[in-house]
C-alpha cells in the first residue's frame, strides 16, 4: 500500500515544515506527503524531499468565495458560525476534495502537531478511519462528536463505496437557513463522517485509538494565533520531536 500523509495548510510554515520533520524522524522517511495550500499570506514554500503541495494559494482549485455564495443564509455572526467564513467549512471542503485527489486513501494529519512516534499503524485498510473518536465536543451542548482530524487514518475506497461524506452541507451549522436557528444541527469538521460511521453506514468500521501519545498538538486555534514568535517559541520547547 502506498504511505500517503495529507496535510492541509494555512499560513503556518515553520508549523507544517517541523511536522513533517517530526513525521521523518520518527519512521515516517518512506511515506509521501502530499501539502494542500489554503494560505493567503503565508505559503508553504519549502523543498522537501517525498513533499507535493497542490497550491490553491488563490482559489485555483477551491474557490471558496464561490463555494460560500451556494449558501447565502450562512451565519456569519458569533461563535463556531464564524468558521462558515474562514474555518471549519474551508476544512471540511478540502478533505472532501483530497478524497478525489488521493483515491487510495491517506492519514490526515494537522499543520499544527509534531509526531513523537512511529505512525506505521494508522495505515490499516481494515477500517474506514481508524483515529481518536471525540464523542462529546467541548463547548458543543448537544453531545455531538467528531473523528479528530489531527491524526487519522481515512480508507477513501470503503468510505466513498459507503457513501459516506466529510463535507455535508445538510449537516453543518451555520450553512442552512435560519443561521443561528439551526443549533440542533451544529455540525464540525470530522462530524458528519462520524455520524456516517456510527449510524447510518453499519458496513463501515472504525477504530478509535488514543492519540495523545502520537502527537504533541499545538494548541486550538493555530490558524488564528499565527504568531511567528509564538509558533518558534514552542518548536524550541519541543524540538528533540523534529530536529
Amino acid at each position: 500500500m502506498k504511505k500517503t500523509v495529507a496535510i492541509i495548510h494555512f499560513n503556518t510554515p515553520e508549523l507544517t515544515e517541523a511536522g513533517i520533520k517530526s513525521l521523518r524522524k520518527h519512521g515516517g522517511e518512506k511515506y509521501h506527503v502530499t501539502i494542500f495550500d489554503n494560505s493567503d499570506s503565508k505559503p508553504f514554500k519549502r523543498r522537501m524531499r517525498g513533499v507535493k503541495v497542490i497550491d490553491n494559494t488563490k482559489g485555483q482549485i477551491i474557490d471558496f468565495d464561490t463555494e460560500l455564495e451556494k449558501y447565502p443564509e450562512r451565519d456569519r455572526s458569533i461563535g463556531c458560525a464564524k468558521g462558515c467564513e474562514f474555518g471549519s467549512v474551508k476544512h471540511m471542503m478540502t478533505v472532501q476534495k483530497l478524497w478525489e485527489l488521493l483515491p487510495q486513501g491517506f492519514v490526515l494529519m494537522e499543520s499544527d502537531i509534531l509526531i513523537k512516534k512511529n505512525i506505521d499503524e494508522f495505515f490499516n485498510e481494515e477500517y474506514s478511519v481508524y483515529g481518536y473518536c471525540q464523542k462529546a465536543q467541548p463547548y458543543n451542548p448537544f453531545g455531538i462528536g467528531r473523528m479528530l482530524p489531527m491524526l487519522c487514518w481515512m480508507n477513501v475506497p470503503m468510505l466513498q463505496r459507503e457513501g459516506a461524506k466529510y463535507f455535508d452541507p445538510e449537516r453543518t451549522y451555520g450553512l442552512l437557513p435560519g443561521g443561528k436557528q439551526n443549533r440542533n444541527n451544529w455540525y464540525d469538521t470530522g462530524a458528519p463522517l462520524l455520524e456516517d460511521i456510527l449510524s447510518k453506514r453499519p458496513r463501515l468500521k472504525g477504530y478509535h485509538r488514543d492519540i495523545r501519545e502520537f502527537v504533541e498538538h499545538f494548541g486550538s486555534g493555530s490558524w488564528q494565533n499565527n504568531s511567528l514568535d509564538a509558533h518558534k517559541a514552542w518548536l524550541e520547547q519541543h524540538k528533540d520531536l523534529w530536529l
